[in-house]
């Protein structure tokens, strides 16, 4: 093992399968909660079923750009530690093999790791997440009949109007829906609605008529007004049409995560939320290096502590240093007027570039000035 070239295909074998399967881990833990939540907004009316799929192959690489950094970490950490653990550590510094040449063998690696995400961060996430804001938009105009999830109420609003659609049954063969609600409401203040106007219906079935979408509504009654005011009436009709497919609802938050690094570069001075969203994209990149070297030394135990001793600590760290970007981007976003030359990330980058020569030089500076 003494060989460099044994050396590291010994360390990067180890390294490729640890750091797999803890993408793989945290990839089924992310998709999982986002696809439940995702699931949730479908079952209220505001996602087609059959676009959750596209939505989250379209978000992959966004969850991708955030698990590699992390699942290489602590890759790095698991296969260290084990070593030091076997004392195979001890062979390799009794070799002339010291942490110089642990970090030589990670170069390719760290370098293949910081390429990948460059590529999602840079480039591929920017197209998923515009494609993911087109394919919302999209569900802004789906018809009641493609949204309506039978035994739920389905909500669409923007401002000061609502309307809620209920169905007890839909026959989606026949695109008839059985027991059919509809309100609509208007509101000129923040409480009571100015404007009440409620359909009950046998049945209801979806035509077009001149390019615009209506619910043909059969034996119902429509009802305008609240029970017991002054002007509330009741109309029995045999059919009656409903305009769909009109409701507006608030968009979606920021659309510079969908725009390409180009576009951020020529707006950012311009727009906040853009240079947040170039600023984070640069981080997500230069975090990679930056994990990487401070596990080597974080993985520095002896057999008696046990090799996830550090684990927990370290993935905290992790934890505190995104957080921080985050906390940073936000400010950034919510930032009005010139930008404070302390709103920057690169503080942060450099902190923890900081922190990891500390951990490795730290000990000798220390002991010479203990020494002096």
């Amino acid at each position: 093992m003494g060989h460099p070239l044994i050396l590291h295909r010994y360390i990067n074998r180890q390294l490729f399968m640890t750091t797999i399967m803890v993408t793989f881990i945290l990839v089924m833990v992310l998709v999982s909660g986002r696809f439940i939540k995702y699931l949730a907004e479908a079952a209220a009316g505001e996602i087609a079923a059959d676009a959750l799929f596209l939505v989250m192959a379209f978000r992959m690489p966004e969850f991708l750009q955030m698990i590699v950094p992390l699942s290489l970490y602590i890759g790095v950490l698991l296969v260290l530690g084990r070593m030091y653990m076997d004392n195979e550590m001890v062979v390799l510094q009794a070799g002339g093999q010291g942490s110089g040449r642990i970090v030589r063998s990670l170069i390719v690696p760290v370098l293949m790791a910081t390429a990948l995400v460059a590529a999602f961060a840079l480039f591929v996430t920017p197209r998923g997440d515009a494609e993911v804001a087109r394919i919302f938009e999209e569900q802004k105009d789906r018809s009641v009949l493609e949204l309506l999830t039978p035994g739920r109420f389905h909500v669409k609003g923007y401002r000061n109007s609502q309307r809620a659609t209920y169905a007890e049954h839909l026959n989606r063969e026949k695109g008839v829906l059985e027991n059919v609600f509809v309100a609509d409401a208007k509101f000129e203040g923040q409480d009571e609605a100015s404007r009440l106007l409620t359909v009950w219906a046998r049945n209801g079935k979806l035509i077009v008529d001149d390019g615009v979408s209506y619910l043909l509504l059969t034996e119902g009654f429509q009802y305008q007004g609240r029970p017991g005011e002054r002007g509330y009436r009741e109309i029995g009709f045999k059919e009656a049409r409903v305009r769909i497919g009109s409701e507006k609802t608030d968009s979606r938050p920021p659309k510079a995560r969908g725009m390409s690094t180009e576009e951020l570069i020529d707006v950012r001075d311009t727009n906040r939320d853009a240079m947040a969203e170039l600023q984070w994209r640069i981080s997500l990149i230069l975090t990679v290096p930056l994990m990487a070297l401070a596990a080597i030394p974080l993985s520095r135990v002896n057999p008696r502590q046990g090799r996830f001793y550090r684990l927990i600590p370290a993935v905290l760290g992790y934890m505190l240093y995104v957080g921080m970007l985050l906390v940073c981007r936000s400010a950034i976003e919510d930032h009005e007027g010139a930008l404070p030359w302390y709103l920057n990330m690169a503080w942060i980058h450099l902190l923890v570039a900081v922190v990891v020569f500390l951990l490795y030089f730290g000990g000798r500076i220390f002991r010479r000035r203990t020494v002096a």
